[in-house]
């Protein structure tokens, strides 16, 4: 066993106070100090190095670790101490402990996840060859969806009846929104209504994508090689979706380039209920 940092700095991320602190969750651990920046861990060796891999630029007996950078709410690398064992997960005071995006991150580029446009998913699903899967909630997917498109939603409606529960209620009616949270059956649901032996393409209502800095300007042709805020791409419910299903088992999986928006913008076939 051996000591290590997990440098998490408070707590990620949806602006609301119903989510609790980053902090690691694995069998056989032992925390031995805590303070307001850091958690220190005692953890078994070799668990981090599957998800979090060094970036260029990192020494080989370097790896990166990364923290939530509250002044500018977004999460940063942090070029730490080795870590060995920390699968970071986020435990919401509603709801069930689910992993930080900059590890599912990590963890698909190491899948090497391939993103394709709608136009290449909705070829691949009319030659048979892939099953197209919304992951946004229920109501929105029957309001409007690729035509022949599966929905496993990642969040539902809250369900819960406890005090947290209606607070969040009551928080999000405030912004005349509906309060979600994670469907924890989603690999249980993915798993009864998604066939294994076929490709996969996933798609929300944003699309999100892996590729971190940012692209060349097409007017002044200027390339910016990092990009604080894209230090870990852009997250999305797609691409969460992915990584869950790869966890469930499923094996080939490509991800939907701008999701549903960017389907209907490119005047793919859509379809709605009721």
């Amino acid at each position: 066993m051996e000591s290590v940092v997990a440098h998490v700095q408070h707590a990620h991320i949806s602006s609301w106070a119903f989510h609790a602190h980053v902090r690691p969750v694995k069998l056989q651990r032992n925390i031995t100090r805590t303070t307001r920046s850091s958690i220190v861990v005692k953890a078994e060796k070799n668990s981090l190095q599957r998800l979090l891999q060094p970036f260029e630029g990192f020494s080989g007996k370097e790896e990166v670790s990364f923290r939530w950078d509250p002044a500018n709410l977004r999460w940063a690398k942090s070029k730490g101490k080795l870590a060995d064992d920390a699968e970071m997960m986020i435990t919401p005071l509603i709801g069930e402990p689910y992993m930080v995006w900059p590890a599912v991150h990590n963890y698909l580029q190491k899948k090497k996840l391939k993103t394709i446009s709608p136009e290449e998913a909705y070829k691949m699903q009319q030659k048979n060859k892939a099953i197209l899967v919304d992951v946004r909630e229920a109501k929105y997917y029957k309001k409007g969806h690729a035509s022949g498109c599966l929905n496993v939603g990642l969040f539902r409606s809250v369900e819960g009846r406890t005090p947290l529960d209606n607070l969040k209620r009551l928080a999000m009616a405030g912004f005349a929104m509906e309060a979600t949270e994670r469907n924890p059956n989603f690999r249980k649901d993915a798993l009864a209504a998604l066939p294994k032996n076929k490709t996969i393409a996933v798609m929300c209502s944003l699309g999100g994508t892996l590729l971190v800095g940012t692209k060349p300007r097409e007017m002044s042709g200027k390339v910016f090689k990092s990009d604080p805020d894209r230090a870990f791409g852009r997250e999305s419910r797609s691409l969460k979706a992915c990584y869950e299903l790869y966890e469930a088992g499923f094996k080939n999986i490509v991800h939907v380039d701008g999701g549903f928006p960017q389907w209907r913008y490119d005047q793919l076939p859509t379809e709605a209920e009721g």
